[in-house]
């Protein structure tokens, strides 16, 4: 999917590949999808367009973007200011999404999270909520351990969309990795026959991006290409 600045949610589904609009019609059909995908493949920005047509649409009443606390900033108390202004920094894909759909930060935060009609948060302030009637994207979800999924999940009522989008390749959190939460999760749910799991394969971004996801690193610390 190209760069686009247009609202137009017709121009903005012409956009997608074959994939992308698998995708977004699994989280418009679906209690929850899963998306296993490499980086720059618009797995984020295709989620949010979904996101955004339910809200439009009134089939939910709010937009929920959730990450996990990597192992880098598991603790946000180095950073300064209150507690929101030191998760905003998890919140840059989803800031660059909207920006593709033509709604910028500004009027992002003056139309929608003002009115609490999106809310972006981490796990560190999610525990005790409960989440109705909501699109929910759950970014990077590599990164989350068990306990991790069933704090969000276990919070989703029946008339959640639920879009849980991670690659399997890009683990930050290596807490994570023997427990392998995102795939756990993922085989659980793909029994049902309301989960739909979609791969994502072409990158967007360029060659230079495409050619650096090649490279892998096995727990030995031996490298090898998949290119």
């Amino acid at each position: 999917m190209s760069k686009i600045k247009n609202t137009d949610p017709e121009e903005l589904l012409k956009k997608l590949d074959g994939s992308q609009r698998k995708l977004y019609d699994s989280i418009i059909d679906n209690p929850i999808t899963f998306c296993n995908a490499k980086a720059g493949t618009g797995k984020t920005t295709v989620a949010t367009l979904a996101a955004f047509d339910l809200l439009n649409k009134g089939i939910v009443s709010k937009i929920y973007y959730i990450r996990f606390i990597d192992e880098l900033n598991q603790s946000l108390g180095f950073l300064p200011g209150e507690i929101g202004d030191k998760e905003e920094i998890y919140f840059n894909p989803f800031f660059d999404a909207c920006i593709e759909l033509g709604i910028g930060k500004d009027r992002l935060y003056s139309n929608y999270v003002n009115n609490e009609l999106v809310i972006m948060c981490t796990t560190a302030n999610l525990r005790g909520g409960n989440i109705k009637d909501s699109a929910v994207i759950i970014d990077e979800a590599q990164n989350g351990g068990f306990k991790d999924f069933k704090l969000v999940l276990t919070r989703l009522d029946d008339k959640c969309h639920c879009a849980v989008m991670g690659h399997t390749d890009q683990v930050d959190n290596h807490n994570c990795v023997k427990e392998r939460a995102f795939m756990g999760y993922m085989e659980h749910f793909n029994k049902k026959d309301w989960c739909q799991v979609v791969h994502l394969t072409r990158n967007y971004r360029g060659k230079l991006s495409q050619w650096a996801d090649c490279l892998m690193i096995d727990k030995n610390y031996n490298y090898h290409s998949e290119g």
